[in-house]
């Protein structure tokens, strides 16, 4: 996955770097290989556990639906059947590892917040005015405008989102592929642990003054 520099901006994988995500992913995973050091100290954060514990849930269920549909199908479709649901079932696996493989960074100078296969988004740390807790849910996975809120988007890989981004100035980000820019002030995101995010945001604003 690349990484993003410090200026604000979206990352929005193509279907090829999607799939290349999701099976570097996994074998990274599977082989338990360290996440990659990061420059200027930058913390990293969980996210997305609902997700991923969702995910593996439905991957272990298909797994069970597909053993007993393989033992009624005629024996000429039964390999074709397996080779579809290997695919699916590595394609979900997949989608848990990039999730675990891919946190939330912090640092001084900016903030990269992921949502494993589905895109990133960089904030400059400069532009982070406050960091609140909330509860609510934001239809969509990725990077996604918020509705009812024109200058606000959401970051995470299921709905719901426990942490609000106040941005000040706000960030210019090119929300659709029309090219035209928003001046977003509001991100919306989840992490594992909201609080400790939160504090190492402020912190991190502390080290820039």
């Amino acid at each position: 996955m690349p990484e993003a520099s410090g200026k604000p901006g979206i990352h929005r994988p193509s279907k090829t770097d999607t799939a290349r995500t999701l099976a570097t992913s996994l074998v990274r995973w599977a082989t338990r290989r360290p996440l990659p050091e990061q420059a200027e100290d930058a913390r990293r954060f969980a996210h997305s556990s609902d997700a991923r514990q969702t995910v593996t849930l439905l991957v272990v269920l298909e797994t069970v639906t597909a053993l007993c549909t393989s033992a009624m199908l005629p024996p000429a479709f039964r390999a074709c059947h397996a080779a579809f649901e290997a695919l699916l079932v590595l394609a979900g696996f997949g989608a848990v590892a990039a999730m675990a493989r891919s946190p939330h960074l912090v640092s001084p100078s900016r903030l990269v917040l992921r949502t494993g296969c589905f895109g990133s988004l960089t904030v400059p740390g400069a532009s982070v005015a406050s960091v609140t807790r909330v509860t609510r849910t934001v239809t969509g996975l990725g990077v996604r405008r918020v509705p009812g809120e024109p200058r606000a988007v959401a970051c995470s890989a299921g709905g719901a989102v426990d942490l609000c981004l106040r941005l000040d100035p706000p960030a210019a980000l090119d929300l659709g592929k029309s090219g035209v820019t928003t001046e977003v002030d509001t991100v919306y995101i989840s992490a594992d642990a909201p609080r400790a995010f939160a504090q190492a945001v402020r912190e991190a604003a502390a080290l820039r003054h």
